[in-house]
């Protein structure tokens, strides 16, 4: 059933990728024949696809998810093979004047590998699994989706906390920190991270590991798309597979703080030993009138522990507090998981993925004040219903240091504004801005992985404390000092999207 699963949300990823192209949302091409003299190189061995290919739109619509496209062209999209492929690129881009984009599967909401004149090399063919269960570790390529690795892994009674929707690969994913399942006992999964193989600009390939390379292992844990090499493999430390009990709560918006204060003071007794996911929106409970449906926290409580008496004990905590009497409907009571059964727990939201059109994810101290204003507003100026919230109370975001991830605090909110069309994408742009204002006052910092640059370009700067801001951009300096990679999506000029220099 998983196989099936994971071949189905493929083909709607591979669909819905090229299958846009015909929906309307292409904006004005603006000077996309500047590539068309893009000759392949010599050598290659992977896909090459330039403006002059007849490919090119139905390669450019796939490089990322989303069905919102900003008018940045690359003059080559390359999906290279094997690390002799990758360097050729890197050593093509160099003697061609053109920088250098990366994409694994595209999932960042900013989408960054399209980037006016850019070599854009997808490197989802790195998709690489070797496992040495003796010493917990796995290498896997950066095109390993999370529900693969923790399919192979599972099998060796091992996991390893993957992005929570498992068709999310490791790449970028990893890069900007990372957060998965079980984050209250793991951490975010970049702290995961042992060591890497990166390709520099120059095509020379290099280890990176507390022992080697530090200052680009300190790097490549947070920096997030700004980061300024090419991930071949990662090292990764996994983890034994726990049992998980999963019980689920639904709270109208209207009256969220109750229920949010009666979370807040079980955290202390719960000890990090329960993911408190919060999916805020237009989800009645089961067999609701659709005449009746109405937004609600759907508050989902996931135990965990070695052993199923564990994982019960634990959910018992939430089982036998005030939320069952404050909440609409207790839907689910004490079902019984798996890790992999994880990555279908919470799938609702999977099919329309594709259109949301802008996101915010900040990190706050206060999420009992917070939701309730992006419940508000989400409810009353949401231009399509299908627009959720999502929140992670007492999530855990930590790395062990050396890393440039910056920990703000403890508790996790964000949003997606889904919209269909170029009028509901300028709405959803305009209600980001306000929804941006109004949680100012909780906003401790953000998540790279999952802020629109495009929209508050301003933010790539809070999601770093300003010394590791500092020393991020000092060590861009030395191992990318020609800047042959794109760093973050920075500003507007004159209607155009830049990059910093």
């Amino acid at each position: 059933m998983q196989t099936l699963l994971l071949a189905r949300r493929r083909f709607i990823k591979a669909t819905a990728a090229v299958g846009i192209l015909f929906s309307g949302l292409l904006r004005p091409i603006v000077s996309v024949a500047s590539g068309g003299g893009a000759i392949r190189p010599s050598g290659f061995k992977g896909s090459f696809i330039s403006h002059a290919d007849p490919r090119y739109f139905r390669w450019f619509w796939a490089m990322t998810w989303y069905d919102k496209k900003p008018p940045r062209f690359p003059d080559v999209i390359a999906q290279p093979l094997d690390p002799d492929d990758v360097k050729i690129l890197l050593l093509y881009a160099q003697q061609t004047g053109r920088r250098v984009a990366l994409r694994s599967s595209g999932h960042n909401i900013t989408l960054s590998p399209l980037r006016n004149g850019a070599v854009t090399i997808d490197m989802s063919r790195f998709d690489h699994i070797e496992l040495d269960p003796g010493s917990k570790t796995a290498w896997a390529g950066p095109g390993v989706l999370s529900q693969e690795l923790n399919e192979a892994t599972f099998a060796r009674g091992l996991v390893f906390p993957g992005a929570h929707t498992g068709f999310v690969t490791l790449g970028g994913f990893l890069l900007g920190g990372g957060m998965g399942w079980n984050m209250p006992a793991y951490g975010m999964a970049c702290g995961s991270v042992l060591a890497a193989e990166l390709m520099l600009a120059d095509g020379s390939t290099v280890t990176a590991s507390p022992d080697e390379n530090t200052d680009l292992y300190w790097a490549m844990r947070g920096a997030g798309s700004g980061f300024f090499a090419v991930v071949l493999r990662y090292k990764l430390q996994l983890h034994t597979a726990p049992i998980a009990i999963m019980n689920s709560f639904y709270f109208p918006v209207t009256d969220l703080r109750p229920a949010l204060d009666e979370v807040m003071t079980l955290l202390p007794a719960n000890a990090q030993r329960s993911e408190i996911l919060g999916a805020l929106g237009k989800f009645s409970p089961p067999g609701t009138p659709p005449s009746e449906q109405r937004w609600h926290l759907a508050l989902n409580v996931i135990s965990f522990g070695s052993t199923e008496a564990e994982a019960l004990e634990v959910a018992e905590l939430f089982n036998n507090s005030k939320l069952p009497d404050l909440c609409t409907l207790q839907s689910v009571h004490n079902r019984t998981l798996t890790y992999l059964d994880l990555f279908e727990a919470l799938g609702a939201t999977d099919a329309y993925s594709t259109s949301r059109t802008s996101e915010t994810a900040f990190f706050t101290d206060r999420p009992e004040l917070a939701l309730p204003v992006v419940a508000e507003l989400l409810e009353n100026e949401a231009v399509d219903s299908r627009s959720f919230g999502f929140s992670v109370i007492d999530t855990n975001p930590t790395v062990p240091e050396p890393c440039s991830f910056t920990y703000w605090a403890p508790h996790y909110i964000s949003w997606y504004l889904i919209g269909s069309t170029e009028a509901e994408i300028e709405a959803n742009r305009r209600l980001m801005l306000k929804l941006n204002a109004a949680i100012k006052p909780y906003a401790k910092g953000y998540y790279i992985n999952e802020i629109d640059l495009d929209v508050a370009p301003e933010m790539v700067n809070q999601c770093f404390s300003a010394e590791k801001w500092q020393k991020l951009n000092q060590v861009r300096e030395v191992w990318d000092p020609e800047k042959r990679f794109y760093s973050y999506i920075k500003q507007e000029v004159d209607g155009e999207v830049v990059s910093d220099s």
